[in-house]
This record gives structure tokens, sequence and C-alpha cells, in this order.
């Protein structure tokens, strides 16, 4: 029962993380009437945002409806969550937990800064957003496992590296956004002519727009990030498809889904804000099979899998 908590909680954050993304690049302008022409002129007035006065389209008033539902679902399951994890022995529930109950309220304490549009915030929330759904599917993984493992309860090594470019990759993507720059490399051309400019990575400060050149330098520095993400991962899902095959073959899937989601929102699909979304959505589902994964057992564990049986049990 509580695995299966866990993994709507899962659920539910990867929806939270979606309907935020769609909502939020609805207000910086994209798949505007006219696009891409439209969200160019919003960049050169440097104003993207629509006026609260505004009437919501349908789509948006509904990615609300999901995010304020999903959101108060995960916090009530949450607390649920962290009271059955200290409840129990298991060790890596409880850490996992404890870290999503912390996420939690992080992000309950962030969310009325959203509205400030500030890219520090989008940040935080993305982030925020990453860490929880790896921690809510860390429970669901660990939580009455076999005793192989629970004798490896931490994630592998090469698994927190790739979340630590998927967390670079959220970084990137958030300023692509907030630099007004997601139609800024829209052929393979863009590479020859783009600079990089660290300064535009910098999420203090308000969202302002950039350059050409410097917005296509966001997208190649994006681009190659997720190229080493993207062979980390797929080596990641080598590695589990015996030992966890729908993990390893979920791996796969979704690395290709997301690059077919940022190329087609990079180079003018029909639907950016859809694609878009959808490219967050994915990240959140990458982050929790990443968090899914399970390291190698100890030597002694594998050797002897009836010493994590009780006492009574052996002498019987």
């Amino acid at each position: 029962m509580i695995r299966l908590l866990a993994l709507v909680a899962c659920a539910l954050t990867v929806c939270i993380a979606g309907s935020s993304a769609f909502i939020r690049h609805w207000q910086g302008g994209l798949g505007c009437e006219g696009w891409p022409a439209c969200y160019r002129a919003a960049s050169a007035a440097r104003d993207s945002r629509p006026s609260e006065a505004a009437p919501l389209p349908p789509p948006v008033r509904a990615a609300r409806i999901v995010h304020r539902a999903s959101a108060g679902t995960v916090g009530v399951l949450v607390l649920v969550l962290l009271v059955a994890a200290w409840r129990s022995r298991d060790r890596a529930a409880r850490a996992a937990a404890t870290i999503a109950a912390a996420v939690t309220a992080f992000l309950g304490w962030l969310g009325p800064y959203s509205k400030l549009g500030l890219p520090l915030v989008t940040l935080g929330n993305l982030l925020g957003g990453l860490v929880l759904v790896a921690a809510l599917a860390r429970v669901a993984s660990t939580w009455r496992a076999s005793a192989s493992a629970r004798a490896a309860p931490l994630i592998p090594p090469l698994a927190l590296a790739a979340l630590v470019l998927l967390a670079m990759l959220a970084w990137g993507g958030t300023m692509i956004g907030a630099r007004h720059a997601i139609d800024a490399c829209a052929s393979a051309a863009c590479v020859a002519a783009a600079r990089f400019d660290a300064a535009a990575l910098d999420p203090s400060g308000v969202a302002r727009a950039v350059d050409a050149a410097t917005g296509q330098g966001l997208h190649v520095a994006h681009r190659a990030v997720a190229l080493a993400f993207s062979v980390l991962a797929l080596l990641l899902a080598a590695r589990a498809r015996r030992a966890q095959p729908v993990v390893a073959l979920g791996l796969v899937v979704l690395v290709a889904a997301q690059w077919l989601a940022g190329a087609a929102t990079a180079l003018g699909a029909p639907q950016p804000l859809w694609t878009a979304s959808a490219h967050s959505a994915i990240a959140a589902l990458l982050a929790a099979l990443l968090a899914s994964l399970r390291g190698a057992p100890s030597r002694g564990a594998a050797q002897d899998p009836g010493r994590s049986r009780p006492s009574s049990a052996r002498s019987a």
C-alpha cells in the first residue's frame, strides 16, 4: 500500500512539472498566435507576460486546476509516507521520505513567489520538483525491497552523476526560456554563429532577452550537456537490463522522447507549447527512473542471502 501511495505521489509530481511548465511557457509567449513572429516581437519588447486581466485560455485554466489539485494531494501523500517510513525500520525509505517532506515544504514556501516570474524562483521550482520526484520514486523502490536491494540502498554513483546532469539541463532550459531564446537555434547552422556568455546562465535578477548569438550559445551548451546525459543514461540502461528490465527500457524510451520533444520545440513545431511542456514532464520521469536504479549488493549479502533473515527464521 505504501509503495502504491509513493507511486501515485510520484506520478502526480510529474503532472505538476508538466502543468507548471505549460503555464510558465504560455506566460512567456511560447505558442502565441502567429508563432514565431509574435514571440520575437515580445522578445524585442522585453515583456512577454500576458496581462493579469486577460482571460485565460481553456488549456491554461485546466493546467492550473491540475497543478493545484496535484500539489495539494502530493502534500497529503508525502505526510502519510513520512509517518509510515519512520514507523518502519527501513533506513533508506526514512531518508527518502524525509527528503521528500523537506522539499515539499520548500516548494510550498516558494510557491507564492512564482507569480514574480524570476528565473531564480523558476529554477528553484524545477530543481525542487526533480528532487521530489526522485525521492518519491526512491521510497517506492526501496519500500520492503528484497534482501539484495536492502544491502545496497544507495543510488549508484553513475545514476547520481546522471541526476546532476539532469539538474544542469533544467538550469540551462530555465535560462533559455528566461532569456527569450527558445527559437534562437532553429537549425544546425546556428552552431557556427553561437557565442557562449556565462552571464546568460545567471538566474539572479529579472528575466530579460539576449541577442541571437548568445541565445544560440545557450542552446549549444544545453545540447552538449544533453548528449552527455543521454550517453550516461543509456549506459545505465544497459547495466540494468537484467536486474531491472522495465526501468532500463523506460530510460531508453524517455531519452529518445526527450530528444524528440526538445528538437520539436527548438525547430519550430506547430505546437511548441505542448512539446516544451512534455519536455519538462519527461525530465521528471527520467529523474524518477534514475532514482529507482539499485546498486550492486555487497559481497557478503550476495554470498549469504540468509544473513538478512531474522535469527528465529534461521534457527527454525
